[in-house]
């Protein structure tokens, strides 16, 4: 225990007076009271404390195992509870909450095994005397969150940098005199002992990745059932689809969002329909990974053609159907500028059949005409590079001042032609217009 005890430093003695200090607040003021007691109402539902049950559980498993192989002791008890609190609990909660949940999860394997890691402990092995620790803590806290809130309003771009310098700045001292006592003292810090505290968390978060894994499959496929069962299919054929995604899709979670907006967009009716847009969805994903040959005047293969603009950073997400024999995919809407109401935006659409891509349009929109000159660069960019990858080189160096001038002007092309239009809104915002760059080929006529 006195080991234990010994092991606390100033900083986590700071922060534990703090939040002790900040609860008893909370508790003694009449207005916050009421709200406190909500939140721990909520915080201790079912619903949140069943799955952090199972996690604290399952790192349990992962103690004794490292107790088993000699590589964890009482000594560490504090490390792994604040590990428990600080990495696997808050995980979760990344986890569930990922947007592109694939991407989150990768995220937290890079930063496990990252030079962050590293650095963190280093700066952690000393701190400030208690009463340095006890004034830092909160104008560290205040800067910090002041910093993150200025990040959310554009307007206020240049403080968020000056903040985040200097929050750098205040992370580079603790790491210094970190670093400086380490080196000083380098015989108490060269020790098994401090070797274990930092590699001990490494271990646990590395063993912790299976059950993240089995989390994220879990709130996908409760994130999945919910949805088909209020927006997308009869309430008497959500027990065939909860069957198939698990004996069809398994664990492919990619694919088993694909089949829930293909389910509210189609909206099958019994279950052979619903059996055949699994089926379609896995032949598409067929497809995808090994592309059929399109002749050039039949038009382009989708799946390159979702490649052409990746040079830039644009990701068009999946080819996909519409209606009838229409096909599409489009990029998000990128952003341009930092007005303070509307901004430019520009985006990128393939259109086309099943199995060719037809039509690759560039789309500029100037909602701020007054800010329209970067919108404009990124406009010519764009469509140059559409037109390298979608037809040759030749055809840039051929057509690259046409489209630099933002002059209309149609050109052909073998087997199609390419377009730049301008159109003016009519209503709403005053002078915006948008502009469109567009190269078509093959036999298909579009709109």
């Amino acid at each position: 225990m006195d080991s234990i005890i010994g092991s606390v430093s100033a900083r986590e003695i700071a922060s534990a007076i703090w939040l002790g200090a900040l609860v008893a607040f909370l508790l003694i003021y009449k207005p916050t009271r009421s709200g406190l007691a909500g939140v721990l109402k909520v915080l201790f539902q079912p619903l949140i404390m069943i799955p952090f049950a199972i996690a604290a559980l399952y790192a349990a498993t992962e103690i004794y195992l490292l107790h088993r192989l000699g590589w964890w002791s009482v000594v560490n008890l504090k490390t792994t509870v604040l590990w428990l609190v600080t990495f696997a609990f808050v995980t979760m909660f990344e986890v569930a909450t990922a947007k592109n949940r694939k991407a989150g999860l990768g995220k937290i394997t890079r930063d496990i095994l990252s030079v962050t890691g590293v650095l963190i402990f280093v700066t952690e092995l000393h701190s400030f005397p208690l009463v340095v620790e006890l004034v830092a803590l909160p104008i560290v806290t205040f800067i910090v969150l002041t910093g993150e809130v200025a990040k959310l309003k554009p307007e206020h771009a240049s403080t968020a940098k000056l903040l985040g310098c200097v929050t750098g700045a205040i992370g580079l001292s603790y790491l210094s005199f970190s670093v400086w006592k380490t080196i000083e003292d380098w015989r108490e810090a060269a020790t098994w002992a401090i070797a274990e505290e930092f590699l001990v968390p490494i271990a646990l978060s590395l063993g912790f990745l299976p059950f993240l894994y089995g989390w994220r499959a879990y709130v996908a496929y409760s994130d999945v059932f919910t949805t088909i069962s209020i927006f997308g299919i009869d309430k008497r054929l959500v027990s065939y689809a909860r069957w198939l995604a698990v004996t069809r899709i398994r664990g492919d979670l990619d694919l088993l969002d694909r089949w829930r907006k293909a389910i509210q967009s189609s909206r099958p009716s019994n279950k052979s329909e619903l059996k055949h847009s699994v089926t379609a969805l896995l032949a598409l994903k067929s497809r995808e990974a090994s592309p059929p040959t399109v002749q050039p005047q039949d038009g382009w293969s989708p799946y390159l053609a979702m490649q052409f603009m990746a040079d830039v950073g644009v990701d068009t997400g999946y080819y996909h159907h519409s209606f009838d024999d229409e096909w599409f995919a489009s990029s998000p809407m990128r952003e341009i500028g930092d007005g303070p109401a509307f901004r430019n935006n520009l985006a990128y659409y393939i259109d086309g059949s099943e199995h060719a891509a037809t039509a690759l349009k560039i789309k500029l929109n100037v909602n701020d005409p007054a800010n329209g000159g970067e919108a404009e660069d990124m406009f010519i960019l764009y469509s140059i590079q559409l037109l390298e990858q979608a037809v040759s080189f030749d055809a840039v160096e051929r057509l690259k001042l046409q489209i630099a001038s933002l002059d209309a002007f149609e050109a052909d092309i073998p087997f199609g032609s390419v377009t730049l239009t301008r159109e003016d809104f009519t209503g709403g915002i005053k002078g915006g217009y948008s502009r469109k760059f567009e190269v078509r080929r093959g036999h298909r006529e579009a709109d």
